[in-house]
């Protein structure tokens, strides 16, 4: 087992995995480190929250979203499957390995391999926005405490996508067909709600017509999620104008109309909530669950697999 540890290892940590993330870091660090503005942000702590809104998209979207993302599904979907129709399967299986060894020493390479590689993404992101932010010491120490939160949000990718990703690859014969359903979903968490939030923002609709469609949006649900692992690092607070961003990309917001005669403002003012539609618990409890099915159908499946 310690050689397919090792093997699976070194595929993962291939120098094209690398110079990815090292770039996502640069480009995500970049984008947060010039749009950081203090001379426009006012009080220390709106500064700091504007600064870490832009952080969160950052890491949520690039950092431990599209690239994580890609870069988990593209070896897992291929640890069986690609196997199989390169025929070094047999090879494997010729040698006194068990068909579960195998399986598991797999599972144990790739998801080291993802670890590190997130790790190294998130240091370099750090690193470049701090850069060409040019914090002090208190904002980079703010930006700083939130990295825990986003290790454990990319525990959760890595963790779910890999699961699902390697269960397909135990049902079919060629990596292309476990990596098109992936990628699929991987859009539907970054982009399709999005956009139809946007469409439904245009045309003067407040959130969904059906508190149904909540069950399919997974960009909600990775995304209270993510705010779930926020919250243990402090959360993610703003004004109302500064939560518009994570209240359209992620959905984790709403708003409402507070009656002026309450405000004593002269027009009525539009607060944001937090959006609990679907408690976080429930979220945790589901994609926890799938994420163990999904592994313990992966080892039933590669016993009986015609290889």
């Amino acid at each position: 087992m310690k050689v397919i540890i090792k093997r699976t290892l070194e595929e993962t940590l291939r120098i094209t995995s690398i110079i990815l993330v090292i770039l996502a870091g640069v480009a995500g660090g970049y984008v947060v480190g010039i749009n950081c503005n203090h001379s426009n942000a006012g009080t220390f702590v709106k500064y700091l929250n504007e600064c870490l809104i832009i952080q969160h998209m950052a890491v949520f979207f690039l950092i431990n979203g599209a690239i994580l993302m890609i870069i988990v599904i593209s070896i897992a979907s291929g640890l069986i499957a690609g196997e199989v129709h390169e025929g070094t399967i047999r090879l494997l299986v010729a040698k006194p390995n068990s068909r579960r060894s195998i399986l598991l020493g797999k599972i144990i390479g790739m998801l080291t391999g993802c670890i590190i590689l997130m790790l190294l993404g998130l240091g370099v992101f750090f690193l470049t926005e701090s850069y060409f932010g040019n914090f002090d010491g208190n904002v980079q120490a703010g930006m700083l405490a939130y990295f825990p939160a986003y290790i454990l949000y990319g525990l959760i990718v890595i963790a779910f996508f890999s699961s699902l990703a390697t269960l397909l690859s135990c049902l079919v014969k060629k990596k292309v067909m476990a990596l098109l359903p992936m990628l699929f979903l991987m859009i539907c968490i970054l982009a399709l709600p999005v956009i139809v939030r946007v469409v439904l923002m245009f045309s003067n609709q407040e959130g969904y017509p059906s508190p149904l469609l909540y069950g399919i949006d997974v960009n909600y649900h990775f995304g209270s999620l993510f705010k779930w692992c926020c919250d243990l690092c402090g959360g993610i607070n703003g004004t109302s104008s500064q939560l518009q961003m994570p209240a359209l990309l992620l959905n984790i917001f709403k708003s409402i109309n507070v009656d002026r005669d309450l405000t004593h403002s002269v027009q009525s003012t539009e607060l944001l909530l937090q959006n609990n539609i679907i408690p976080v618990t429930v979220l945790i409890i589901v994609y926890g669950a799938l994420t163990v099915f999904n592994y313990l159908s992966s080892f039933v499946l590669i016993s009986r697999k015609d290889v």
